[in-house]
């Protein structure tokens, strides 16, 4: 059987979902979403639970849900 791991120290962990979680944050607040905390915190709580790959599930997850920054143009009803 094969196996895949993939290992990184304790501090290195922190500062990378640390500073991912303030990508988050900050993204999602430029983009006015309300709900930009709780990505944050899921994305850092994700990171942990199950190590790594709930991270990038979450991640994967807000960039699907987040706003557009650039909205499309809205179409007019015809007369």
């Amino acid at each position: 059987m094969v196996g895949f791991a993939i290992s990184v120290s304790g501090p290195f962990a922190l500062l990378l979902a640390a500073l991912g979680a303030v990508w988050i944050y900050q993204d999602a607040t430029k983009r006015k979403m309300g709900t930009a905390d709780m990505w944050a915190v899921g994305f850092f709580v994700g990171f942990f639970v199950p190590p790594l790959l709930g991270a990038v599930a979450v991640f994967a997850y807000y960039l699907q849900k987040r706003e557009p920054r650039y909205p499309g143009p809205q179409r007019v009803p015809e007369r």
